[in-house]
């Protein structure tokens, strides 16, 4: 089996002027090997300037026939810019990029369309610029019509089509023309469910007929499913390269370590007294179950939350409520003492209170704690601490944020 790279990455590096309305645009056309030469117009070295944005340094991979590639990264690490490079949209400021065989792509909605056009005409433009021949496209049509489901409005300008339409039937054009490589971006998720699960099936089948695959997702499963290696990118730089489940933990850990590092948002400050002060929280504390003081833990681990508290005068029965938020901002869990039968009673000068899970079940993200002090009537507010995070680890190919603990039981006949 011939392993020479069909897609080489070598030192390359794009930069984006801000604010400037040129842009060059180059099609792809087909032969049996197009290179990408390195016109060594732009020093790399030079320091960034305010208008520019380097959506990728020094990058260098290489993809072999018939693999399938996942690149994953953050908004704006560079994973559409590597797509659009090896499609021929944009060329590199500098580094030198081969690309040998047809490129089938999905990059964004509309991209290879002409509004004007009809849908079926516009089956037959793609074609032409892929290198098809006018019986090649006239033997695919059917077929591509037929996957992309779109009978009633191939005589329609595609200018009028909504964004799954142009999803519907660009993936068909890309995955019916036979490419030697298929690039996909995350315009997939715009389809519905029946269309996203048939295009997999596709990829799938591209796959075992030896296509080689470039997927960008933010879908953590899909790249753990189907990828056979992933590559990492934040900021423009590959960080990571390999395995898709380490690579994807990398990533994950990475991207939960920043959050858990961002500066703490209004009312996080300790030191800082945010009610009447008659009750203040001094300091919070997440601890293992040996009793370690941790900013992190794997979910389902058990998990004790210590809120230190000093008093200025008696204080009886106060309330404390605990709130939990997940990235997105929804309550996972709110509930005071109180809630579960329990009566803090007469407190002294100083002292702390436990808070207790068994299993602190979460996936991957950080969560962000909220702490209250009240009276025993729920209506002064002592103190209150806000977004005091803590970062939860699970499984790193799963995209859901919470684990759920159950019983599996299999029962045979």
């Amino acid at each position: 089996m011939d392993t020479t790279p069909v897609v080489c990455f070598e030192n390359v590096y794009k930069r984006y002027q801000l604010g400037s309305r040129r842009a060059a645009i180059r099609y792809l056309l087909p032969g049996k090997t197009t290179q990408i030469p390195d016109n060594g117009k732009q020093s790399t070295d030079q320091p960034d300037q305010a208008n520019e944005l380097w959506a990728l340094r020094n990058a260098s991979f290489e993809v072999r026939p018939g693999e399938m590639i996942g690149l994953i990264g953050p908004n704006g690490a560079g994973k559409t810019t590597i797509l659009s490079l090896l499609s021929g949209i944009t060329n590199p400021t500098s580094g030198k990029i081969t690309v040998t065989g047809r490129v089938g792509a999905l990059i964004k909605l509309g991209a290879g369309f002409h509004p004007d056009l009809s849908g079926r005409e516009n089956i037959y433009l793609n074609g032409s610029i892929l290198g098809l021949k006018k019986a090649e496209v006239d033997r695919l049509y059917n077929k591509i019509v037929e996957f992309a489901e779109l009978e009633k409005f191939m005589e329609t300008p595609v200018k009028r089509y909504s964004s799954g339409m142009y999803v519907r039937l660009g993936f068909s054009i890309a995955v019916h023309i036979n490419p030697d490589i298929l690039l996909l971006d995350e315009v997939l998720s715009v389809g519905d469910v029946s269309f996203q699960s048939r295009c997999f099936n596709r990829i799938g089948e591209l796959k075992d007929s030896g296509s080689t695959i470039v997927l960008v997702s933010h879908n953590m499963h899909q790249i753990s499913g189907f990828c056979d290696r992933v590559i990492y990118l934040n900021q423009g730089e590959i960080k990571d390269v390999g395995e898709p489940d380490q690579v994807i933990k990398n990533y994950l850990d990475n991207m939960l370590d920043q959050q858990l590092s961002t500066a703490l948002e209004d009312g996080s400050d300790l030191e800082q007294v945010n009610g009447s002060g008659r009750m203040v929280i001094k300091d919070v504390a997440f601890l293992d179950c040996n009793g370690n003081r941790i900013n992190s833990i794997n979910s389902g681990e058990p998990l004790t939350i210590r809120v230190f508290y000093v008093t200025r005068d008696e204080v009886n029965d106060p309330l404390l409520d605990v709130v939990i938020r997940d990235i997105a901002r929804g309550n996972m869990f709110q509930a005071t003492n109180r809630d579960f039968g329990i009566e803090l009673g007469k407190m002294g000068n100083s002292g702390h209170i436990d808070i207790t899970f068994d299993g602190l079940t979460s996936n991957n993200q950080v969560l962000n704690f909220f702490f209250t002090l009240w009276d025993s009537d729920h209506t002064e507010q002592y103190d209150w601490k806000r977004y005091i995070k803590l970062k939860v680890s699970g499984k790193p190919s799963s995209s859901g944020r919470h684990i759920f603990n159950c019983d599996w039981k299999n029962s045979i006949d």
